[in-house]
């Protein structure tokens, strides 16, 4: 069985923006999780975040129509926030020094025993010890 792995906002922005330079390599960790190859895994906060850059980047109709699409994926798995999350997220921002998204990102992750981010954003992630961070994008 494949293990789950968390995909960061900015790997699922580059795969939607076709000329953006890291698009093909964004691309291909997509549909390896649309394909079932990667679990990919995705919570609140990268939805939005997703949503709101590609907002920017192609517009309204379309930023909702893509996003809308992530979420009905039967094959990239969802989780919620909860009170708990963000619970945790603040003692994480504040044991690793990192932003408060990235740490809800990283809460959720180690509250559903995920431990491996693709992710193009090493920095922050890699202030957390146990994470496998895996930059897929390669410049």
């Amino acid at each position: 069985m494949v293990e789950l792995s968390f995909i960061d906002s900015n790997i699922i922005i580059f795969a939607n923006i076709r000329n953006f330079p890291e698009y093909h390599q964004a691309l291909n960790i997509m549909e390896m999780g649309l394909k079932g190859t990667l679990r990919l895994c995705y919570n609140t906060i990268i939805a939005l975040e997703t949503h709101y850059k590609l907002n920017k980047l192609i517009g309204t109709e379309e930023a909702n129509f893509r996003v809308e699409v992530l979420l009905k994926s039967r094959r990239l798995i969802y989780f919620d926030i909860s009170k708990n999350t963000i619970q945790k997220a603040i003692s994480i921002t504040k044991d690793f020094n990192i932003r408060t998204n990235d740490a809800v990102i990283v809460a959720s992750m180690l509250e559903n025993n995920i431990t491996k981010i693709y992710t193009d954003n090493e920095t922050d992630f890699m202030k957390v010890p146990k994470l496998q961070v895996i930059n897929p994008i390669k410049r």
